[in-house]
């Protein structure tokens, strides 16, 4: 929400609240994924990732950049062990456009399938 006028402006309701918070309270969380911990990505992740990058020969200081990626797509349910995917590092941007292309689930007309609960 951004202040506007000594008010909260609610861009998903597009209009004015006057609760100062991060989402008004008839607004859901933007985010209701779980934490990055209970999705698997937890310490024993980070050291996997950095000897992942280590491996490749790509300098401490630019780690940042980088992102690990799995294939196939992580899933913990049928895989939790991260050494057992074939992991690669990409660039931020490049993961990001592979996860979104080719990772997440589409139907005939690419469009993306609606998950169910």
């Amino acid at each position: 929400m951004a202040m506007k006028n000594n008010r909260f402006w609610c861009n998903r309701k597009q209009r004015a609240c006057t609760v100062g918070q991060y989402n008004c309270p008839d607004c859901p969380r933007k985010d209701t994924r779980k934490s990055s911990s209970r999705r698997g990505y937890n310490h024993s992740w980070r050291l996997i990732r950095e000897q992942v990058l280590r491996d490749f020969g790509i300098a401490r200081e630019d780690w940042p950049k980088y992102d690990v990626d799995h294939n196939p797509p992580y899933n913990p349910k049928v895989e939790p062990d991260h050494r057992k995917y074939r992991l690669v590092p990409r660039l931020h941007s490049e993961h990001s456009k592979k996860t979104a292309t080719s990772d997440t689930p589409r139907d005939s007309k690419g469009r993306f399938l609606k998950k169910h609960k």
